[in-house]
């Protein structure tokens, strides 16, 4: 089930610029309807020709968490420079073992990007990160045991 996400951070340049493209690391704190606050943590490349990135993140709660790849590309957002965001959630630990997924969503720097990095930067999207199917027939045989368990007490 889709759940909406808001979340703030810092994002700046871990080394100099290879040519057009440079490394980043991103964090933050998020919000996610219905599943509490996550602390983000991501690394990507940056390419200042191109207006594209590349990268992992981890969204994290307590010891468990959700990760897996992302893509951006520049884009026209309202009140400031920003880039459309796009993840694909390929693990998990803890609750969150199993989930895959994805999701998009856009962010606003809120600082100027001709100054000094770090930038402060919004974002707002929607994720939709589900179990795989692997868990449901596991939920599915632990509900089969608790019915066949209840029966056979009664006889």
């Amino acid at each position: 089930m889709p759940t909406t996400y808001t979340g703030s951070g810092l994002v700046g340049p871990t080394a100099p610029p290879i040519g057009p493209t440079a490394p980043f690391l991103a964090t933050g704190i998020y919000d996610f309807s219905g599943m509490g606050s996550f602390s983000l943590l991501s690394n990507f490349d940056f390419n200042f020709v191109t207006g594209t990135g590349s990268g992992t993140f981890s969204f994290t709660q307590g010891g468990q968490s959700f990760s897996g790849s992302l893509t951006t590309t520049s884009a026209p957002v309202a009140l400031g420079p920003g880039f459309e965001i796009a993840y694909t959630v390929t693990a998990g630990t803890g609750i969150y073992s199993g989930f895959t997924g994805g999701g998009n969503g856009l962010i606003r720097l809120l600082s100027d990007p001709a100054g000094p990095p770090p930038y402060s930067f919004i974002e707002a999207g929607i994720m939709n990160v589900v179990p795989e199917p692997a868990t449901y027939l596991m939920m599915l045989g632990g509900v089969a045991g608790l019915v066949a368990l209840r029966l056979r007490r009664r006889d």
